[in-house]
């Protein structure tokens, strides 16, 4: 989405975050955007883009995996 062409660049570095927190089990990751507010400045919207751009490409990478 254009409204968020900003975040592209530093997408990666979302990713990787959130991976980090889901093995890690160090926060229900429901918890995810509030954190990504919290210390990425992020709006609430963005954070919420993020987290779900994120969920959709963990959806992929499992789809890929399941049919190998």
């Amino acid at each position: 989405m254009a409204e968020y062409e900003h975040l592209y660049d530093d997408m990666e570095l979302f990713y990787e975050e959130l991976e980090i927190m889901r093995v890690s089990g160090t926060m229900n990751m429901y918890g995810a955007p509030k954190w990504l507010e919290d210390n990425y400045d992020l709006s609430r919207k963005e954070a919420v883009y993020v987290f779900l751009a994120w969920c959709d490409f963990k959806e992929e990478e499992q789809e890929k995996l399941l049919t190998c």
